[in-house]
């Protein structure tokens, strides 16, 4: 029998001051494999009051550094947002004459687009759901409805950070994801009970409506855009879910002229541009939409463009013939060339003339070449089936040349401002009869 059994143990000798660095070590060891380092030492209270003097785009790098430092920033984001009440009041217009002035307004804008990074990072786990959820949150405190200090809401540049915000946020996501996002943001604030108010009512009856669609939009879905994609899809998002008659409607009411937030719906039924500057005012924006459906073919046929356009130019009423070939100019060869093709194929030589004269007098006020009028006859006999409506459509045209000069003797006043329409007319007949006559007699004329 070992008698050692039956003796006391005895504690062997050690250094406290061993026992004490062995733990120091262990303990320094274990913060520095945990998930936030020296960090996690600090009570809660304390890192947020540290996370508070970083910037937003500091915050949003950090939260894809770690699960644990996304968690600890995502909490920080809630309890204690970075959307506080005076950023809020800054991006509200709050002087009727004077808007923010632009250095002020791209400062505005950025600091949304950090804002939206932050959010895109710190909620990447999200669902959807829960995703457009905070983004409603912010859409709620921008809104200028449920700003009691905002006085002109055109000038106001709420809803240009918010589409920053928006569009930063939803970067990158699948088309599926990005209709929700446009079904729930307009279910949110229910806009689409004033746009289907407003497409079914005479134009202009409701122009506060109009103005506030046309603002929320444009600076929401579509002047953030930044690329042709991107634009197509959220214009077809708007325009797809209504009949023909209302899409025409509503792409006037996005990009139609616009004067003190008022859509000028009758201004190209009645008057024509002035010089090209204008021209491209009016038209610029209607033109760069419709090109922009026309590229989007996996969503818009030949045949919809075509009908929005002839929709579009007959609503509210006829427009004159000279802003429709002012339009047709702008929106490039392959759509003036499938619209013109169309009328000729149903016979409306009529109008055809009519546009035809209004190219000749657009490219001699804005001093453009003919050959681009030659160009467009061509297409427009091409696509006619025989030649007697080939030559009801020339003497159809010298007709209308007629017409216009004469009414242009007898009815116009010097003093309205439009002295020059004559010298325009009879200018564009010169210069189309000499391209006609080159043609005419090419082979002579080059040997």
């Amino acid at each position: 029998m070992d008698i050692k059994a039956f003796l006391p143990c005895k504690k062997p000798r050690r250094s406290n001051r061993l026992e004490v660095k062995e733990k120091h070590c262990a303990k320094t060891e274990e913060i520095k494999q945990g998930q936030l380092g020296y960090f996690s030492i600090l009570p809660l209270e304390l890192k947020f009051c540290i996370l508070k003097y970083l910037r937003v785009e500091d915050l949003s790098i950090l939260t894809i550094t770690s699960k644990a430092m996304r968690n600890l920033i995502e909490g920080y984001r809630v309890l204690m947002p970075a959307l506080q009440k005076d950023l809020v009041h800054r991006v509200h217009s709050q002087n009727k004459k004077q808007p923010l002035p632009l250095e002020k307004q791209s400062e505005l804008i950025k600091r949304f687009h950090k804002l939206g990074l932050l959010m895109k990072r710190s909620t990447c786990l999200y669902s959807t759901k829960d995703r457009l959820r905070y983004v409603n949150d912010v859409l709620s405190k921008m809104m200028c409805s449920n700003a009691s200090h905002c006085d002109n809401v055109a000038h106001c540049v709420s809803m240009t950070c918010f589409g920053r915000f928006l569009h930063t946020v939803i970067a990158g996501w699948d088309d599926c994801e990005c209709q929700r996002t446009y079904e729930s943001i307009t279910s949110h604030i229910c806009i689409m009970r004033n746009v289907k108010l407003v497409v079914n009512s005479k134009p202009g009856i409701h122009s506060k409506a109009e103005s506030e669609i046309r603002t929320f939009f444009r600076r929401v879905f579509l002047d953030n855009c930044q690329s042709m994609q991107d634009k197509a899809f959220w214009l077809t998002q708007i325009l797809k879910p209504w009949p023909m008659v209302q899409q025409a409607r509503l792409i006037f009411l996005l990009y139609g002229p616009e004067v003190d937030e008022e859509v000028l719906w009758y201004e190209l039924c009645e008057n024509t541009p002035f010089n090209a500057e204008q021209s491209a005012k009016h038209f610029g924006d209607l033109a760069n939409a419709l090109q922009i459906l026309n590229w989007y073919q996996q969503e818009w046929s030949s045949d919809d463009i075509v009908s929005i356009l002839d929709e579009l130019t007959s609503s509210p009423e006829e427009w004159l013939a000279e802003n429709v070939a002012h339009l047709l100019i702008l929106c490039g060869d392959t759509i003036t060339t499938k619209m013109l093709a169309s009328k000729a194929i149903n016979g409306r030589i009529i109008e055809l003339s009519g546009i035809t004269t209004s190219f000749c007098v657009v490219c001699v006020k804005n001093s453009f070449s003919l050959s681009y009028v030659l160009v467009m006859i061509q297409h427009i006999v091409q696509a006619m089936d025989n030649s007697k409506d080939r030559l009801q459509f020339f003497n159809s045209v010298m007709d209308m040349f007629k017409e216009l000069i004469l009414d242009l003797h007898e009815f116009v006043d010097p003093e309205d401002g439009h002295e020059n329409d004559m010298y325009y007319m009879v200018t564009a007949l010169s210069e189309f009869t000499k391209k006609l006559i080159q043609m005419a007699f090419k082979a002579t004329l080059s040997v």
